[in-house]
């Protein structure tokens, strides 16, 4: 690798800055790398993701990790004000400040066996020391961030040292690699690979329940409020009474964002005149049920797989919307309101494959409801949910083989 002497430079001003930064940031422990919590045994991989404290691509990673060796754990850190609270198996941690004796302690404690950047917030000192200690790392697209060659980081020659120390390099696109490689990074170190994206497993059911109530339905159309809260009733109320007119047999699956709410919904629409059954009596929609109350818990990946459309939640209320991925992955086509806030880059790449539309509230959602009765339309939809949830594979293959092949090779024989 490239030596630097400005990467030299900067590093033997590290230990000094520690008394700078000990008096101006004395109340903050974990900058200082003092952390309480303990190390948890077992293999640790450390993912940075810089400023993105959602790192929602990130976490659902993680969990598809943690799928295939339950004994792994996962250190998240950002360099943002604030970081997500922690997780199972799933610690959030902030960042150590740029200086020796914090970076030192930070790495002593946690031992990552693997590290992880999700975007070029390069940091000299924390990277150095992290090769330094012969931890694997590797520099992974999660569409977070974007290399800036104006940043004070890159000054040239730091920039191409501190690139050499990782492994393997991987791109979201062909731009992002000619920035990379201008600012001194191994053309066989990098490759071009698509960004790791958000995305969810699909949620599992019980396939003889499913196959049960599919002949119940009887080839009746269908379709879902997931999640939905009490204050946006009276617009499913609505959306579903105008979708009947086209369809007299339509049934409404609602799942309540709380199931202990179900007892409400159902006065709702009983009150309206609809034909209500309760999955929590134990009851089944029969030939003239209306709408079916599904208040109970763990059955997502059910009622995805019976309701070809569906509406989520939380989102025709400030609520910030619900995860568009569980019900992306079982084909469904996707309506919400405008609050999204949560998961707005998930709702934007569904938009933009013509997975997911808007409505603004009740008259609106069941328009949509209407036009998506028709199976080519709902299909169509359907088609681009899954084209975006399967875009992001090839990518989350390459990287788990990275980390568990480094894993395999820090082993000792």
């Amino acid at each position: 690798m490239a030596k630097s002497l400005t990467l030299a430079l900067y590093l033997a001003t590290r230990t000094r800055a520690e008394r700078n930064a000990r008096r101006a940031r004395s109340h903050d422990p974990e900058r200082r790398g003092e952390i309480a919590k303990p190390r948890p045994p077992g293999p640790l991989i450390w993912f940075h993701t810089g400023q993105d404290d959602q790192a929602a691509s990130v976490r659902e990673f993680a969990r598809r990790l943690r799928a295939e060796q339950d004994d792994l754990t996962v250190l998240l850190t950002t360099s943002a004000a604030t970081r997500p609270d922690s997780q199972a198996h799933m610690i959030s941690q902030l960042i150590p400040e740029e200086t020796l004796p914090a970076i030192r302690r930070f790495l002593s404690h946690w031992t990552p066996d693997v590290a992880i950047w999700t975007e070029p917030d390069l940091r000299p000192a924390l990277i150095t020391e992290t090769d330094d200690r012969d931890i694997p790392l590797f520099l992974i697209d999660a569409r977070t961030a974007r290399p800036d060659p104006q940043s004070w980081r890159f000054r040239r020659g730091m920039s191409g040292s501190l690139l050499g120390r990782f492994r393997r390099i991987l791109t979201g696109d062909r731009d992002t690699a000619t920035t990379l490689r201008r600012l001194g990074a191994e053309p066989s170190r990098l490759e071009v690979s698509g960004y790791l994206e958000e995305g969810t497993a699909a949620p599992p059911c019980n396939e003889a329940e499913r196959d049960a109530l599919a002949r119940d339905l009887d080839a009746r159309q269908v379709w879902l409020a997931a999640h939905a809260s009490q204050a946006e009733a009276s617009a499913v109320i609505a959306a579903h009474r105008q979708a009947q007119r086209r369809a007299h047999r339509l049934l409404l699956i609602v799942v309540p964002e709380d199931p202990a709410h179900g007892a409400a919904w159902k006065q709702q629409f009983q009150a309206e005149g609809q034909i209500v059954a309760t999955r929590s009596d134990g009851q089944e929609p029969g030939p003239q049920t209306q709408v079916y109350i599904a208040d109970t818990e763990q059955e997502m990946g059910l009622w995805y797989r019976l309701a070809p459309i569906a509406f989520l939640g939380q989102s025709l209320c400030p609520g910030g919307g619900v995860n568009p991925y569980e019900a992306a992955a079982l084909g469904s086509a996707i309506l919400h309101g405008p609050n999204v806030r949560r998961h707005r880059h998930a709702y934007d790449r569904l938009a933009g494959a013509g997975a997911a539309r808007l409505a603004r509230n009740g008259a609106e959602l069941g328009e949509l409801v209407e036009a998506l009765l028709s199976p080519d339309v709902a299909a169509s939809m359907a088609h681009g949910a899954w084209n975006v949830c399967s875009s992001g594979a090839e990518v989350t293959d390459r990287v788990k083989h990275l980390i568990f092949s480094a894993l395999q090779d820090r082993e000792p024989a």
